[in-house]
């Protein structure tokens, strides 16, 4: 049988060629796929699954998280389906196009009542691989590797030797259907006054560590001498889930008395907490991600830093705070809170939320004009707990407080509760449907209680740079 090179670096694979030689699995790999992907038909979000568990559900991507599907939308122009793996026995479950998809089945042999593969998956969907790929040969931004054009012997996704046989969770190949064409603009033919042209590429930069040589690789770690890190920012959170927070305690301009010890309190949208990963292996090391609600998968920190005066304008130094703690219990009623268990000096002082993504990313959000994702608050601490004598009005006016201010937490989770009944109805409006079809794939949510780095620092910045 004549041979034929299949080119990758489209969307989709020509059915047309010459016939090539099949491997002895490729015929078991396409029965395979064409029984997986009629076996998905019959799925609904409710149907029974296990952990763990891939599919695709009504031609978007599931995943099984405590034995209920999570579903999300693949990109535009693709859907989701069982794909026979290249180079190995097996398939993987990935957002294809429908001609991609055809294609492939059709290349093992294998026919489902006469039709081959086109009775997998329906339907036209969205584009987006649901797991990433990491490092591939081809790049246009770092030098060396192998095939730069992705069409030779050693290629990346053209048959030969490919990496891990297209199983997308493992291939060392960029997959065709999540390359990213709007990246080789850069910007400037619609220009604005300043506006300066973007970094561009044409395979997802994904050796762009590989420009920065003098820099390691930041690995999961926490390098406070900087590094370059090369994971994806993963799913992108709708205009409608972008997280809000507000202070509950202390309020703006509010008197706390000294070394007195209080909790503060944060009503907080949108962000399902209590998800955290360990901050010294898998620091920025995984995307974001997104529940089923499309709120983002995280937790969040409180951080006081103690100011020179209260209408102090000169910026303060990140690396010293009075203050930390990683916030990694779930919020309850809307509220999330942490002890300062030795309360604190006498002195005018801020506290701001870090509202973070499980790996303890800052949130992303899908526009760039929108309202701040965190709060942050001005109060005094003052040894009778009353406001200073030179304190502004605004401050005399909120006087002391009591150090727990679990009256306002109570007022503040009432008023979180129903935003959050409100929101839950409104999630079954056609908007959200519509706004789930910009999401790309879902992870199982991760966290571990007890994560000692995310424990509270007092007295200036960690020791031992630790904090996440």
């Amino acid at each position: 049988m004549q041979l034929f090179t299949l080119i990758s670096l489209g969307f989709a694979l020509s059915a047309s060629a010459a016939p090539t030689r099949r491997a002895s699995f490729d015929l078991q790999n396409g029965q395979d796929a064409i029984a997986q992907n009629n076996k998905f038909k019959t799925l609904t979000p409710d149907s029974a699954c296990t952990t763990g568990e891939d599919a695709c559900v009504q031609n978007k991507f599931a995943q099984c998280v405590g034995g209920k599907f999570v579903v999300q939308a693949c990109g535009p122009g693709t859907i989701c389906a069982a794909l026979p793996l290249v180079n190995s026995a097996g398939t993987s479950i990935t957002c294809t196009t429908q001609a991609d998809l055809d294609a492939r089945i059709a290349a093992t042999g294998a026919k489902d009542g006469g039709n081959a593969g086109s009775s997998s998956a329906a339907a036209s969907s969205a584009a987006a691989s649901t797991t990433t790929s990491a490092a591939a040969a081809s790049t246009s931004a770092a030098k060396g590797g192998n095939n730069d054009n992705n069409n030779g012997g050693n290629n990346n996704n053209n048959g030969g030797n490919n990496n891990n046989g297209g199983d997308l969770q493992t291939s060392l190949t960029l997959d065709p259907s999540v390359i990213a064409k709007g990246f080789e603009s850069d910007g400037q033919a619609q220009q604005e006054a300043g506006q300066v042209p973007s970094l561009t590429s044409s395979n997802n930069f994904i050796n762009f560590c590989a420009t920065v040589p003098n820099l390691p690789i930041t690995n999961g770690q926490q390098i406070k001498t900087g590094s370059c890190n090369p994971a994806p920012m993963g799913v992108i959170a709708s205009t409608n889930n972008m997280p809000s927070s507000k202070f509950v305690f202390p309020k703006n301009l509010q008197t706390i008395k000294s070394n007195t010890a209080f909790t503060a309190q944060m009503a907080i949208l949108n962000l399902e907490t209590g998800n955290f990963v360990n901050a010294n292996t898998n620091y920025y090391s995984a995307p974001q991600q997104v529940n089923g609600q499309g709120d983002v998968v995280g937790h969040t920190h409180f951080v006081i830093e103690k100011l020179d005066a209260i209408d102090q304008t000169k910026p303060t130094n990140p690396g010293t705070f009075a203050f930390f703690k990683g916030v990694n219990t779930p919020a309850k009623n809307g509220v999330v809170e942490a002890d300062v268990p030795q309360g604190l000096p006498a002195g005018a002082y801020r506290l701001a939320s870090i509202n973070a993504a499980a790996n303890h990313q800052p949130v992303l959000v899908a526009i760039a004009q929108h309202g701040t994702l965190d709060d942050m608050v001005y109060f005094f601490v003052t040894d009778d707990g009353q406001p200073p004598a030179d304190a502004p009005a605004a401050a005399k006016a909120a006087g002391g407080a009591a150090a727990t201010g679990s009256a306002a937490a109570n007022s503040a989770s009432a008023t979180a509760t129903s935003k959050a009944a409100d929101k839950s109805a409104s999630a079954t409006a056609s908007s959200k449907a519509a706004a789930a079809t910009d999401k790309g794939a879902a992870d199982d949510k991760k966290g571990a209680a007890g994560n000692k780095n995310d424990a509270a620092a007092k007295g200036g910045a960690n020791k031992d740079g630790k904090k996440n």
